[in-house]
């Protein structure tokens, strides 16, 4: 019993010194947190108060509009929030001499920060969460107050234009109603193998179903390969088609490839109707980007512990701009790599996960010269 008491005393300082540690990085955290998260949302009030004017809009509808729009910004406040914490707080140890006591006790900083660790982690899947669940539709609830409250009178555009490069047919609809698969306003071109005009499908409305689409009501108006119109205009009132793309194919491809989830990506990556070659590129570069990206808070939580361990006030200061500047050239070199890659200039894993990969492991590697 007596043999276990030092390993028993030595946990308990361990465990004791975690604790510490946490609550030393989590004070500045959430006071930083707290810091942008009015600043940004100051921010977007002087942007869109204006527009509130003269509107009658309820008090609880525009805090909510407000707040809606706020989760988006954490998945670039927090990873910035973690560095700051992460440097503050060391920085201050620094000052009161506890990170040359934890070394004279013969303690690495890796492990005495494992708290830091495991909590830029969480960090890093709540900024995935944020980023894939609650962000978009937060969002959505935002856009649905504006058209709701903001820009009832304006006529709003449903319109919906998709491509089709396989089987070389362009489609345009007034309205899609997905659910049940009712689109009103279809105009439909088919192009030949040369790229030119076969014909064009006018129909008020079109419905999809098991066998593809039926248009009822439909004028198909076939063309030379000069581009004129040629031959006698068909009429059908109900004419069927056995088109692949389906409503989700036309909703899903109609909106910004940059600003879908990674599921959202997935399902439009294995649609039975397949993408060109440009799309699954953007898509494949998106995916690695949305997958990868979340490592920021690890990223900075690396930096700003490595860089800001000194005893003197000038280097913490040089250290903390050092971390600031290097989580600004990580946001940087993401950017950089999401334009080349969605042109086609760099395959997608280097130009959507090798950065985050990249400067992970530069702060990891940079922790272990200063440990």
């Amino acid at each position: 019993m007596t043999a276990n008491r030092p390993i028993l005393q030595t946990r308990r300082h361990s465990s004791l010194l975690g604790a510490y540690l946490l609550r030393e990085f989590l004070q500045p955290l959430l006071c930083a947190l707290l810091a942008f998260v009015m600043l940004f949302l100051l921010i977007d009030m002087f942007d869109d108060i204006p527009d509130f004017n003269g509107k009658h809009v309820p008090l609880p509808i525009t805090i909510l509009y407000f707040l809606a729009k706020q989760p988006l910004n954490l998945v670039n406040v927090i990873p910035i929030s973690t560095l700051l914490a992460a440097s503050f707080m060391t920085v201050s140890l620094g000052r009161n001499s506890e990170i040359t006591a934890m070394k004279a006790a013969g303690l690495s900083i890796a492990s005495c920060y494992r708290p830091v660790w495991i909590s830029s982690i969480l960090l890093c899947i709540s900024v995935l969460c944020i980023q894939e669940l609650v962000g978009p539709s937060a969002m959505r609830m935002a856009d649905d107050i504006r058209l709701n409250w903001l820009d009832a009178n304006k006529k709003r555009d449903t319109r919906i234009a998709f491509h089709n490069p396989s089987d070389g047919r362009d489609w345009l609809v007034e309205s899609l109603d997905e659910a049940s698969g009712v689109g009103q306003g279809i105009v439909i071109r088919q192009y030949r193998d040369d790229g030119s005009t076969e014909y064009l499908l006018k129909s008020p409305k079109g419905t999809y179903g098991p066998d593809g689409w039926t248009f009822e009501d439909a004028v198909i108006t076939p063309f030379s390969v000069s581009g004129h119109p040629v031959g006698e205009t068909q009429r059908h009132a109900v004419h069927p088609c056995p088109f692949p793309e389906t409503p989700k194919d036309l909703q899903g491809y109609s909106g910004e490839l940059e600003n879908l989830t990674i599921s959202e990506l997935l399902q439009a990556r294995h649609a039975k109707m397949k993408p060109s070659p440009k799309e699954r590129q953007v898509m494949d570069v998106m995916l690695w980007y949305h997958g990868c990206f979340p490592l920021a808070c690890l990223v900075g939580a690396l930096f700003g512990v490595s860089l800001s361990i000194t005893h003197e006030r000038t280097g913490a200061m040089k250290g903390f701009a050092s971390a600031v500047g290097l989580l600004v050239l990580f946001y940087l070199c993401c950017q950089f790599g999401l334009v080349m890659g969605k042109n086609g200039w760099l395959p997608p894993f280097v130009s959507g996960a090798l950065p985050s990969l990249a400067f992970t492991t530069a702060g990891l590697a940079t922790l272990h010269c200063r440990r």
